[in-house]
């Protein structure tokens, strides 16, 4: 009996089918997309999950991984977004096949293994720009020229250079950058201002002013006290900005909770907008400010010029307890003002947080801008009084234009609504 002529079959099909099976295998593609901002992101590198995913399923899933800081990700991420039709662009994200998993711990470790399973059974797909086979991509354009109609066919990736894929990439991001640019700045800037004019805010600008002028500070005292009420305001509000953008950024990761919040937020945005309505069209009927709803309640109102009383009544005070005390003072009053400023705060925040994951610091400016336009009218208000204006000018000046302030509100809040309702379809 010759063992060799059973044994070489036998071997053959033993070797084609392990190749058949690694084939197999090997053929499922995982992408993670994430940023080194989010801090679901920062704990998943921590605990080292790319690299257990990597050895749990070695040689039966590649994992591809994408840092969205970095330029030309973000425009395959948008594609990937458009790919799954994703509503919600919470970071990290893996998929696998047809599979997307968002947020973690939470999703990714508990689907992550049902994910690679099911794809590897049904021979799924990873949508992605770029792992898609090119069979599967779909066929350009028809391109016409004067004399001729063509179909041409699709050159295989492997034609196009990485230069003309990051250019094309990077053309398209700056295209993207720039709409958001166009659309979101002059939205920022309108509703910082429109904020700091608002009968709430400008009304403790008034007071502020009165008081300086009621226990007669000189100019020197009032450019020291301004300057840090001024600073004081500024730091508050951008401190009280981020703290409500990284708590809302790192929900970013929870679907359902991001939702809730966005709707939420949509909501509030709508009934503060009838609100100021009924306030604008009862002003311009009766005059009265005191009908209005959306104000300061007078219990915080005494409030603030309890706390103003209590800090700054001693003028004499040497130069650094004086500035201290503006800067207290500040901070007190911008924690109380809030409440009603909050209200086109809010939704400006979560306009801004919508593109956070893609620009980052471009975000954090816009979060700046809007401070710096809140706080403008304030520091014209000092400049004004040190110029020899009377705080009865501004009195007089905010009950003439109360009616339109009311006004200028109702159309941020529309405008806040209606970028707010862009970004959820």
């Amino acid at each position: 009996m010759n063992v060799s002529r059973i044994f070489k079959p036998l071997l053959a099909a033993v070797l084609f089918a392990g190749i058949s099976c690694a084939a197999w295998a090997a053929s499922v593609e995982a992408v993670l997309f994430s940023s080194p901002y989010c801090p679901h992101c920062r704990h998943l590198k921590q605990d080292g999950f790319p690299e257990q995913f990597r050895a749990k399923h070695k040689g039966t899933v590649h994992l591809t991984e994408y840092d969205l800081t970095e330029g030309a990700n973000n425009v395959l991420f948008s594609q990937t977004l458009e790919a799954y039709q994703l509503d919600s662009a919470g970071i990290p994200m893996l998929i696998v096949g047809e599979t997307v998993l968002q947020g973690y711990p939470n999703q990714i470790v508990s689907g992550a293994d049902e994910a690679v399973r099911k794809a590897a059974a049904n021979k799924e797909k990873t949508r992605v720009p770029g792992l898609t086979s090119e069979e599967e991509k779909p066929a350009p354009a028809a391109v016409q020229t004067p004399d001729t109609v063509t179909e041409p066919t699709a050159a295989p990736a492997a034609e196009q250079t990485p230069a003309a894929e990051e250019e094309e990439q990077d053309s398209a991001l700056s295209a993207h950058q720039s709409l958001f640019s166009q659309i979101t700045v002059w939205a920022i800037i309108g509703a910082g201002l429109a904020d700091g004019i608002n009968p709430c805010a400008f009304a403790v600008i008034v007071f502020f002013v009165s008081f300086l002028a009621a226990y007669k500070y000189n100019k020197k005292e009032i450019i020291i006290v301004g300057s840090a009420y001024c600073t004081a305001v500024f730091l508050a509000y951008v401190l009280m900005g981020l703290g409500a953008f990284h708590l809302l950024y790192a929900m970013k990761g929870f679907r359902y909770i991001t939702l809730a919040v966005q709707w939420g937020t949509i909501g509030l945005c709508a009934l503060f907008l009838v609100l100021c309505t009924y306030d604008f069209i009862v002003y311009q009927r009766t005059k009265k400010s005191e009908k209005m709803l959306l104000q300061l309640p007078k219990s915080y109102k005494e409030y603030i010029h309890k706390v103003m009383r209590f800090f700054l009544k001693d003028k004499h005070s040497a130069m650094w307890r004086l500035m201290l005390a503006a800067f207290i003072v500040g901070f007190v009053v911008s924690g109380v003002e809030a409440v009603c400023t909050g209200q086109v705060y809010l939704p400006t925040i979560i306009v801004i947080l919508k593109e956070a994951d893609r620009y980052f610091w471009k975000a954090t400016e816009y979060l700046l801008l809007y401070n710096l336009m809140f706080v403008a009218p304030l520091v014209l208000v000092f400049i004004l009084t040190l110029c020899g204006k009377e705080s009865a000018a501004f009195n007089n000046w905010l009950k003439k234009h109360l009616g339109l302030s009311k006004f200028l509100l109702c159309c941020v809040f529309l405008g806040l609504l209606i970028l707010l309702l862009a970004t959820m379809f």
